[in-house]
């Protein structure tokens, strides 16, 4: 303790007053923790719901989709990988084939002459430059080609620098220069295989080519090292040849990829085609959306517990945001959505999902199983239209402007007027303080004065004569 020399401890006299003073101030930042707490709690109920709202849109199918369409999924495998892959869609139907490969779509390749080489110019340039008009088309012609680029060719060339205008234009054809022993040679490939692929060079004297031209090896300076072609297969052993090496339009919803062909002397290749039902996205979609409102169901509980037992209620416990969202998704388990009226599946119980004791939905997998094996298609409806529900509850909810935003936003609001007050009240307290040690400080050099007055008369009156009385 440090005490003045009047022996007042004027620190400690303030230091007391301002703890006292100080209550307010207390009892605000009590109320601001207490607000930041139920700021954190709404933050996992709108985690717990935005995660619902996630595994519910997904059972939700896109405009212009229906329910059986959106969960119509089918599984492809190719006996030998190598030859082919295949993807589906929802218009697929099951079934097995058998796949034989007979010829692969090739890229389109050109090479330019050493004869008739376009490059006569001096030096080995191309004497006279100009806008080269690359074509992919198929062989005969066609009014819509799959692709046109000019490209400024500049006169005085040479192979490198036209090799270097083709691949900067992106004009679907590769081009590299080969310097050879008759000197040097630009190669032109077409980037993608097929029959619709054939370049077709004009615009620039020199640099033109035409596959339908007859070819002269003295006039013509290009000539063809490899002819562009479509694919040919068979399937169940029909017939079918494709544009390119992907088919799209040999089985109604299945895209193939044809990867190898046959080799000489072989003429095919060989392998099958399995097209099954996958209904994993219908049961995973709804495992996801009953595991989302479990723990939904949890984190509910836990922000609104109380314990009887130490007789502490959680941060929610009460709250009218907590239960008008309990209340919400409680609602939309007991209430058959209006598009089921007159289905034969209407209730989530009818597919072996449960709603327990406890709050929390369990999944009964063999009656799921059995009920999208005899019904697929009410299966898909019901799904679809609980996932629409839900989803339209936690938008409420979570979306802008929802329930949970809006109550946060009037505790956020509570907490900065908390804020204003506190900054008020500790002003005044800076001042209060101030004060009171400026006066307790005067009244300290008070008493040290009278303290030095009382020890000087008792010097004085110590040193007087004595006097006695007769």
């Amino acid at each position: 303790m440090s005490l003045s020399t009047s022996g007042i401890d004027v620190t400690s006299i303030v230091s007391q007053l301002m703890t006292l003073e100080q209550r307010p101030l207390t009892v605000l930042k009590t109320r601001e923790a207490g607000f930041q707490a139920k700021i954190s709690a709404l933050g996992s109920l709108k985690g717990a719901v935005s995660a619902l709202q996630t595994a519910a849109t997904t059972l939700v199918p896109s405009a212009g989709t229906t329910a059986t369409q959106k969960f119509s999924v089918f599984k492809t495998s190719v006996g030998d990988a190598t030859i082919a892959s295949a993807t589906s869609s929802s218009s697929a139907v099951a079934g097995t084939y058998s796949l034989e490969v007979n010829q692969l779509a090739k890229q389109h390749g050109l090479l330019s002459s050493t004869t008739a080489t376009p490059f006569s110019g001096t030096n080995g340039t191309l004497p006279t430059g100009g806008t080269l008009t690359i074509r992919l088309d198929t062989q005969a012609g066609s009014l819509t080609p799959s692709k046109t680029t000019d490209v400024t060719i500049a006169g005085g060339a040479t192979p490198e620098a036209i090799r270097d205008a083709i691949n900067k234009a992106s004009a679907g054809v590769s081009a590299v220069v080969i310097n050879g022993t008759a000197g040097k040679q630009l190669v032109l490939t077409g980037d993608t295989a097929g029959s619709n692929q054939f370049i077709k060079l004009s615009g620039v004297t020199g640099l033109a080519y035409d596959p339908n031209a007859t070819p002269d090896p003295l006039t013509d300076a290009f000539s063809q090292s490899q002819a562009a072609q479509g694919s040919a297969f068979k399937l169940n052993g029909i017939a079918a040849t494709a544009t390119t090496n992907t088919v799209t339009t040999a089985i109604d919803g299945i895209t193939l990829n044809l990867l190898k062909g046959p080799e000489a002397p072989a003429t095919s290749l060989s392998t099958a085609l399995t097209i099954s039902k996958d209904n994993s996205s219908l049961t995973s979609g709804i495992n996801a959306l009953v595991k989302a409102f479990n723990e939904f169901n949890t984190t509910a509980t836990s922000l609104g517990s109380y314990n009887a037992t130490t007789k502490v209620a959680a941060v929610l416990n009460g709250d009218s945001t907590l239960r008008g969202a309990q209340n919400a998704f409680r609602t939309v388990l007991a209430q058959v959505p209006a598009v089921l009226s007159g289905a034969t599946l209407q209730h989530l119980s009818d597919i072996g999902v449960n709603l327990q004791k406890d709050g929390k939905l369990t999944v009964d997998a063999t009656k799921l199983n059995a009920a999208i094996a005899s019904d697929f298609t009410g299966v898909a409806n019901l799904v679809a239209a609980y996932g629409s529900s839900f989803k339209t509850v936690a938008d409420g909810l979570v979306g802008s402007g929802g329930l949970i935003a809006a109550r946060s936003d009037g505790i956020s609001a509570s907490i900065a007027s908390l804020g204003k007050q506190s900054a008020v009240i500790s002003k005044r307290l800076t001042e209060i303080e101030a004060r009171y040690r400026t006066q307790f400080t005067s009244l300290d050099v008070l008493l040290t004065g009278m303290s030095k007055t009382s020890d000087y008369l008792t010097q004085q009156l110590a040193i007087l004569p004595s006097t006695s009385s007769n």
